[in-house]
Order: structure tokens, then sequence, then C-alpha cells
């Protein structure tokens, strides 16, 4: 059992006996952003540090500091949001990552509450398989979403982007940091639906590329009124143990060969 998870938390001397225990590091990815009117811009950041805590805690995996910033090139328009580009940001991952191997770590999971993300992530994953590490990652938001469909009650798009959904983990996490008094329910702007239906995580085989601006006026939809601690706190409890299940699982599959 290891006696921390959190990097950060140990000396280095802790760091090497945590590391001879155990193999697997958890690196939280995730953003600053607008969230609409009336959440932080640190939402991503926020889950992605809380979440990996109790996963590492849960899964017995290390916990890498989570990086705070990612590519958020679609949202910019709105004051307070900070984009990384693709280049930087993938080589940031990499780096990262190679710190760890370095320092005895042989297997990484990602978890990612920033869907743009991904992509930087998946290039790292395509690299470091050439060097046999193993890589996975967990879109925290896709799994969010397919857990909480019996908890839902708007009808104005409950996994929009500061909808019903994304706005309970926040208040589940950090109440204090939503202010529905200042929430706009917005719908989808004309047409937004088109590109909605046409992404990667849709499943459609046709892809657009819209920039947040394309899809709402105020850099979010949805009604967060519908929003609630509760929801959030089983969200979050329902989506932890999913992942936790996940890496037991990829945790027990074998060193990949260098090259091969």
């Amino acid at each position: 059992m290891l006696k921390k998870v959190l990097i950060v938390e140990m000396t280095s001397p802790e760091f090497c006996e945590a590391v001879k225990e155990e193999d697997t590091v958890i690196i939280p990815v995730g953003s600053t952003e607008v969230l609409g009117t009336h959440g932080p811009l640190g939402a991503d950041f926020f889950v992605a540090s809380e979440a990996a805590a109790s996963i590492g805690e849960l899964a017995q995996c290390l916990v890498s500091p989570t990086i705070p910033v990612g590519d958020t090139m679609e949202l910019y328009s709105w004051p307070g949001t900070i984009n990384i580009g693709f280049d930087t940001l993938k080589q940031l991952y990499l780096d990262i990552c190679s710190s760890l191997i370095h320092h005895g770590l042989k297997r990484i999971f990602f978890l990612t509450t920033h869907g743009m993300n991904t992509r930087a992530v998946d290039y790292c994953g395509r690299v470091l398989r050439q060097k046999g590490i193993p890589v996975s990652q967990g879109d925290w938001w896709r799994i969010a979403f397919s857990v909480s469909e019996d908890l839902i009650e708007s009808s104005v798009s409950p996994k929009g982007h500061g909808g019903e959904v994304i706005t309970s983990v926040i208040k589940a996490l950090k109440p204090e940091l939503v202010d529905l008094s200042r929430a706009t329910v917005e719908k989808l702007k004309s047409g937004a639906a088109f590109h909605i239906e046409h992404t990667s995580a849709s499943g459609s085989p046709f892809y657009t590329y819209p920039d947040f601006t394309d899809l709402c006026e105020s850099g979010g939809w949805g009604d967060p009124t519908y929003a609630s601690e509760e929801k959030g706190a089983l969200i979050i409890e329902r989506a932890v143990n999913k992942i936790v299940e996940f890496l037991k699982d990829f945790k027990a599959q074998p060193y990949y060969k260098i090259g091969v």
C-alpha cells in the first residue's frame, strides 16, 4: 500500500520507495478556459486534480502534478482562456513522461478533462509505444456523460459546455466558485447542431472544425440551473469507479516490446 500517491507531496527518497512498489503514474491534464457566465476558468483543472487524487488512492497509482493549461484554441475569444499550441503541448506531455520514465515509472495513464487535449495525448502515446511504454488515456467528460443519463433533468443540452452535468460536477467540487445567479440558459446557435453531429466524439465519419463562437454566445450552452452538488458527487463517484476498474485491467497488461 502506497503511503502517499501525490508526487508533489513526496520527498525524493519517498518517491524512490514508491516507484519500487508501483510502476504506474496518472498524469492529470486540464485547461484554463471559459465556462459560460457562471463557472470558474479553472473548472477542468479542479476536476483533473481532485479526480486523479481519488483514482490514485483507489487504484494505487502515483499521481503527477496536474497540468492546468491546454489546447483551447476554439475558446480563445473569451477573456481568461489560456491556449497552448499543439506542438508545445505535445512536447510538454512528452517531457513530463520522459522525466517520470527516467526516474523509474513504466506505465502511464492520462486523465484528460479537456477534450481538445486528447490529440496531444494521442501523439504522446504513439511515440512512447515505440519505446515500449504502455500509455492509456481516459476522457473524463465522456465517461461522466456516460454515467449520468439517469440523473439528467434539463431538456436544454444537459451535456453542453457548462450545462447541467458539467456544472453539477463543478458544484460538487468547488460550490463557492459556481455562481448560478449569473448563469445564462443558452441553446446552441442555429446551425450549430450540424457541427456537433460531426466530431470525433459523435462517432460521425465526417468532421468539421467550428470555433466556439459558431456554437454559442456566452462561452457555454445548456441549462446549468438544473445542476446540483448531489448530482455532481454521484457522477464523480461513478466516473472514478469506472476509471479505477479500467486501470486494474491496464496495469495487468504485459509491457510492450520496443518497436514491435
